[in-house]
């Protein structure tokens, strides 16, 4: 224990961030480690969260390979650590991409105090646990979701390599949102949907997982099955969210929250009542989506969903992705979505080594011919944890969102990355002329919000 204190003491800390110079700087509110702080809390564990993210925004330090790091400094976060004394440093890396700089934060940690105890926690340890806790500085890893893992680590339970047990969604407290300079995140004003219309603006979830076993996605496999909250604590949440920070727009980055359409009518019954706007920017089931829904959608506050299409070849969703979607559903979607005023956007994954480029090709056509505000074309990457990760890793080196990891047959990377990146531009920047109006909507009211050349340009290269 900490020194003039016989209570534990744990510091969780969400590392700086690194990414291509030609992607937007997000900043949102860590929600797994707010859950985290409030789980800790609740049983009386000091505890204090750094997001180097939004503590360090502005700060970037460029690399040769054309991408930056933006967060604090090392140096920084070693006086942050050194100042509040912690027994244990619980680090996030949710994407393989950020463990180096997950595993830095726990050097760092380990360079104040060779008696802390580090921790890292996310889809990338859940993944690769005996590859992460090789590393000396770390000294356990929690395999999948945190809360009751973190706990058991920080009374002494367990130690090492700890699986979570099953977390009941009706017991968690809220995201514990006053431990964090949720200010910071509200000025700041880059969530998922920068397109957003509202100036304060806040991540929340209300449902895990996914019933689903898409290929690409790894989060499923270390999530325990499909759960939803109860409607009344989610409603009690938003109000708070209003009453307490004057939030206006909800972030909802739930996987896929709209599976049980009963529990999902219950909800969007009381937002209408609380009156709040709300954007679902990390992609929605389409097959979940019918008029009274969508109608349902809107007179909540919704103003914008972002459908995970995938593919516009029926062989690649049924045999490659495995996603239950028939292209059928997506047309009589984006007409509703037209006629009642919600704003569509749509992801699509190209580059599988099964997929030929006339069918990457025809994914831009389909958007295109669906009228999409905008879209997103992403090249097919093996998470870790994924069965497209177990299925090609011995075929890849690296794991880059922007770049082609998997080798196709037909097609060099840089072939692929070029067409993606072609498709992002052309279509996204096509608005001016496909909707006027809404070019004006999207683009020019964002950037008289926030001014600035580069994100202009980013806007159009990458949703």
């Amino acid at each position: 224990m900490s020194e003039n204190n016989n209570k534990a003491k744990c510091m969780l800390i969400m590392p700086a961030f690194t990414q291509s110079k030609k992607a937007m700087k997000r900043c949102l509110f860590p929600l797994g480690l707010g859950y985290l702080a409030a789980v800790l809390e609740k049983e009386g564990i000091d505890v204090c969260v750094l997001d180097c993210i939004v503590e360090g925004y502005n700060t970037e330090v460029s690399h040769d390979d054309g991408e930056i790091t933006f967060g604090l400094q090392d140096d920084e976060i070693k006086k942050r650590i050194r100042e509040y004394n912690p027994d244990f440093v619980g680090v996030s890396c949710l994407l393989s991409r950020q463990a180096h700089n997950a595993h830095r934060v726990c050097g760092i940690a380990k360079d104040v105090n060779k008696s802390i105890r580090t921790i890292m926690g996310g889809c990338h340890p859940s993944a690769l646990p005996e590859a992460v806790i090789a590393d000396p500085n770390v000294d356990n890893v929690v395999i999948g979701e945190g809360e009751g893992a973190i706990l058991a680590i920080v009374k002494g339970e367990r130690s090492g390599m700890v699986r979570s047990d099953d977390i009941s969604l009706e017991k968690l407290p809220w995201p514990a949102r006053h431990l964090l300079p949720m200010e910071k995140y509200i000025g700041i004003n880059m969530p998922t949907s920068v397109f957003s219309p509202s100036n304060r603006v806040t991540q929340i979830e209300f449902t895990r997982s996914c019933p689903f076993n898409c290929s690409f996605c790894a989060t499923t496999q270390f999530r325990a099955g499909y759960r939803k909250r109860e409607v009344n604590d989610c409603l009690a949440e938003v109000k708070f969210l209003k009453n307490k920070y004057r939030i206006e727009e909800l972030d909802i980055i739930d996987s896929n929250f709209i599976v049980d359409k009963v529990w999902v009518k219950q909800l969007l019954t009381g937002l209408k009542e609380l009156g709040i706007s709300w954007a679902n920017p990390g992609g929605i089931w389409v097959g979940g989506l019918d008029e009274e829904m969508l109608h349902l959608m809107k007179e909540s506050g919704c103003y914008q969903l972002s459908l995970a299409v995938e593919s516009s070849t029926p062989r690649i969703l049924k045999d490659i992705i495995n996603k239950p979607t028939k292209l059928d559903m997506v047309k009589p979607v984006v007409d509703i979505c037209r006629k009642i005023g919600i704003d569509l956007h749509a992801f699509f994954i190209c580059g599988f080594p099964e997929q030929t480029r006339e069918e990457m090709n025809n994914d831009y056509r389909f958007a295109k011919e669906m009228g999409f505000t905008s879209a997103s074309f992403n090249i097919i990457s093996p998470l870790p944890g994924s069965r497209i990760y177990e299925k090609y890793m011995s075929e890849f080196d690296d794991i880059d969102l922007r770049k082609a990891s998997i080798p196709h047959p037909d097609m060099s990377r840089g072939d692929i990355e070029k067409l993606v990146e072609k498709f992002n531009r052309s279509f996204n920047s096509s608005l001016i002329y496909r909707n006027p109006a809404m070019f004006f909507k999207k683009y020019v009211s964002t950037l008289l919000r926030k001014p600035s050349f580069n994100l202009l340009k980013k806007l159009f290269n990458r949703q």
